[in-house]
């Protein structure tokens, strides 16, 4: 396992800099919906349960289904992170949707009376009062949204999505137990990280009003840091990617099926072609038809068939 982890060790980084960008795009996108979409619905009751049974529907849906789903339809569809990105803000709007909308309406009456009465206007009131109160729940939702997220990004390599997932489903195709441990291990820990991150941070909130000022710098602080790894992780993969690159050179999509003999054949050929100076952009693992559909649709230039 030293000598695998020694010898492919920026491979893993690329896939595990692709995991993170995929799941901080996907909640970033998420959290812009749905907790707008949160709030106007405790303002327009009659709003909340086609939108709560809306967003309960695509998180009944299995994930592999919804990928099969999303990958014919036009502009969203395909292979590639963009199909990857709008399953997982439908997995992750319920949470933070349904947390802002319990958050909200569950602080206390009197509070929300009294502030009235001081003369708060109703946008003074859900940015003064009832989000701050809250936030704790808010950000429940978003922890759930986010452990949510780093699992389900597992199944987008089936699509030819990366990240980690590709790790994961070779390994069981090859019965290689290293290649399951390089894609698990770092997925596990990235869950934990992030729940126990945003652990820390409702903690603080529940301490109550008087911590407010200074837990919010630490939430802005965490952010910041957060948005900083992905940044860098994801500068990193790129910059793996394209270590041999340069300005100059003609660039080929290269495919394969998801079973050894494509995976090999394509490998081959990306090799030859990056012996000759080539730009080669890796699409591994497509299962079923989609290596066939994808070259028609011109996603990628060749496969071994």
């Amino acid at each position: 396992m030293t000598e695998f982890l020694r010898a492919n060790w920026s491979d893993i980084l690329a896939h595990i800099a692709q995991h993170v960008w995929l799941v901080f795009i996907s909640i970033a996108i998420a959290m812009v919906i749905a907790l707008p979409l949160g709030i106007l619905i405790t303002r327009r009751k009659r709003l909340r349960a086609p939108v709560l049974g809306i967003a309960n529907v695509m998180q009944t849906i299995p994930s592999l289904a919804l990928f099969g789903f999303l990958i014919p339809l036009p502009f969203i569809g395909g292979i590639g992170p963009r199909t990857a990105i709008v399953a997982l803000v439908f997995y992750a709007l319920l949470p933070i949707i349904r947390n802002t909308v319990t958050g909200i309406l569950g602080v206390d009456r009197n509070v929300r009376e009294a502030a009235v009465a001081m003369g708060m206007t109703d946008r003074q009131i859900l940015f003064k009062v009832e989000l701050p109160l809250a936030m704790s729940v808010i950000l429940t939702g978003v922890r759930v949204a986010d452990v949510i997220t780093v699992g389900v990004a597992i199944i987008a390599a089936e699509g030819g999505d990366g990240g980690l997932g590709q790790y994961i489903f070779r390994g069981l195709r090859l019965n290689d137990y290293r290649l399951l441990l390089a894609g698990a291990v770092p997925s596990a820990l990235m869950a934990l990280v992030a729940d126990f991150g945003f652990s820390a941070i409702e903690k603080r909130f529940a301490e109550g009003r008087r911590r407010i000022a200074r837990t919010r710098l630490r939430v802005i602080a965490w952010a910041a840091l957060l948005i900083g790894i992905a940044i860098m992780t994801f500068a990193t993969w790129r910059g793996l990617r394209n270590r041999s690159a340069s300005s100059n050179r003609d660039h080929i999509t290269v495919g394969s099926k998801d079973f050894t003999e494509s995976i090999l054949l394509a490998e081959i050929v990306a090799q030859m072609l990056e012996a000759h100076n080539v730009q080669v952009d890796r699409k591994f693992d497509l299962g079923g038809n989609l290596a066939h559909n994808a070259l028609v649709a011109g996603q990628i230039d060749l496969y071994p068939e």
